[in-house]
């Protein structure tokens, strides 16, 4: 099975303009992404966190691998099943996503997206 790392995590915001200008304030925040209305990704050092415009209160954790597509097999032939196969999304990633026993949302995506 391929190797992962924690990337970072993403919170879901009520308020994407709000969010934005409270991270920004912090120590080293470099803005990656920002699509208004829709997502900002900040990069803190080696991490990130992402700000996602949704219900308000909630998280996702972010993995990265080398090899999305084996981790996507590997996953499913060892019973975990995934909530569908990786996707490109419009910032530039590529991943999928997996829902743990107490419905934590568990985002896999490749190493190998833009920067």
């Amino acid at each position: 099975m391929a190797d992962v790392s924690l990337q970072g995590v993403t919170l879901h915001v009520s308020d994407l303009d709000r969010s934005l200008a409270f991270y920004t304030k912090l120590p080293g925040a470099k803005i990656e992404v920002h699509q208004p209305g829709v997502i900002a990704i900040l990069r803190f050092g080696q991490g990130r966190i992402g700000l996602l415009l949704r219900k308000s209160g909630q998280f996702h954790v972010e993995l990265e691998t080398d090899d999305l597509d084996g981790l996507y097999d590997s996953l499913r032939q060892a019973g975990i099943e995934p909530k569908g196969p990786p996707v490109s999304r419009p910032w530039g990633d590529r991943d999928f996503e997996v829902i743990d026993p107490d419905g934590f949302v568990l985002e896999f995506e490749s190493s190998s997206h833009e920067e």
